[in-house]
Formats: structure tokens, C-alpha cells, sequence
């Protein structure tokens, strides 16, 4: 009985994720002319692309689940301690699920 509930719910999770990726793809093409700390500046002397000034560090992380076990794979502490808290809560959530 649970188990019919679990798989709507993943279909209707797979589905919103198809919708998000669609809808962002229409959201990140309407702003196109806007300019944040990710754009390049294009400099005077010769419409070349310039970095200069700009902190151009990538950030990022991510979690690989095996059973209730997770690696944990960061390229920063700010975002490794992120991952350490959702891996926590993910290890709960599968023991309280499945044990």
C-alpha cells in the first residue's frame, strides 16, 4: 500500500525536475542583457574579454549515497560542512524509512 504511494510520489518528483529544468532554461534566456559577477567585462582598447578584478573561484560539492553511507566529496569547508549536515539528515531519513 505505501510502496504504490512512494512510486507516485517519484514519478510526480521526476516530473517536477523535468518542469524546473524546462522552466529555467526559458528563465536563464530572458536575461541575457543582465550583468552579475559571473559576466565577462568587455574592456575599452580592444573588445577583448577581461577577468581582471573579478574572483573567478568555483565552489562546489557533492554526496554519493551508498545505503545510509555517504562520501562526501567538497571543494571547499563552507560547502563540505553543507554536505556533512544533508549527508546526517539523509542517513536519518533512510533509517527511518527502512529500518
Amino acid at each position: 500500500m505505501i510502496g504504490s504511494y512512494l512510486v507516485i510520489i517519484g514519478i510526480l518528483m521526476i516530473i517536477s525536475g523535468f518542469f524546473l529544468i524546462f522552466a529555467a532554461s526559458f528563465y536563464g534566456g530572458a536575461n541575457l542583457d543582465r550583468v552579475d559577477e559571473h559576466s565577462p567585462i568587455l574592456s575599452d582598447n580592444n573588445s577583448e574579454t577581461s577577468f581582471q578584478g573579478r574572483n573567478n573561484e568555483v565552489r562546489g560539492g557533492g554526496i554519493i549515497m551508498l545505503g545510509p553511507i555517504p562520501i562526501i566529496i567538497g571543494s571547499d569547508a563552507k560547502s563540505t560542512r553543507t554536505l556533512v549536515i544533508l549527508a546526517i539528515v539523509l542517513s536519518v531519513l533512510y533509517f527511518l524509512i527502512f529500518m
